[in-house]
Parts: C-alpha cells; sequence; structure tokens
C-alpha cells in the first residue's frame, strides 16, 4: 500500500484538485437526485469486481468521502461531455482506487466514468 503522501510527491506538478469542484461533486453524489449522477457500465462493473458492496449508492460514497481530502490530487480530462473532469487516486479498504469523475457544464450532475484499480501503477 503506498500512502495517499506518496502518490502526491510522484505527481507533484499536478496540484490539487479545486475545493469548490470536489465540494460540488461531492455534494451531488452524496444527495443522489434523479438525473444527477450517472455511472458508465464499465465503471459499474470495475467498481463490483473490487469489493463486497457492489452498489452505486456505495460508489458515491467512497467517491464524495475521498474528495473531502484537501490534498487529493487529480488529472484534469477533456471528455466527449462538456464538462470539469477529474481523473485522482485514492485508498479504500487497502485498496488504490483510480476514479474518473465529470462535473456537467450546468454544474447540477456528475458523470463517473472510472472506478478500478490503477492501470498505470500510482502516476496518474
Amino acid at each position: 500500500m503506498i500512502p495517499l503522501c506518496l502518490w502526491h510527491d510522484m505527481n507533484d506538478e499536478k496540484p490539487p484538485i479545486p475545493k469548490a469542484w470536489r465540494t460540488k461533486v461531492g455534494a451531488i453524489l452524496r444527495e443522489r437526485k434523479p438525473q444527477t449522477v450517472f455511472i458508465r457500465q464499465r465503471a459499474r462493473r470495475d467498481w463490483a469486481s473490487l469489493t463486497s458492496c457492489p452498489f452505486d449508492s456505495a460508489l458515491c460514497d467512497v467517491i464524495a468521502d475521498a474528495l473531502e481530502n484537501e490534498e487529493l490530487i487529480g488529472k484534469k480530462h477533456e471528455m466527449d461531455e462538456p464538462g470539469e473532469a477529474y481523473g485522482f487516486i485514492f485508498q479504500f479498504q487497502n485498496l488504490a482506487i483510480y476514479a474518473k469523475v465529470n462535473l456537467i457544464a450546468s454544474g447540477e450532475a456528475v458523470i463517473v466514468y472510472s472506478a478500478h484499480r490503477p492501470l498505470k501503477g500510482h502516476e496518474l
């Protein structure tokens, strides 16, 4: 297990994910109002294969918990859907998890693209 601070050191050139983005996305994930959280099938399958709690609600809560870390670093991504998307690595039940989430342009919904073990080690 690599501590989060080491991931930060390995990705020094990447700044922490902005607090406003983390706060907005975390709130949307926790509220789970209809038509505000969209989880891609691949993310859903990957998440279900990793944990003993394969439910969407658990995935939303775990990502929302990770976003509370003020030092969480991420890599910004351009996605097909307009919005602000970040990929980031966090720790859950002694597992490193890579997630990619898009706060869509309206700021009222999120898309979870990824929720799996990091494919490129601990580099974003």
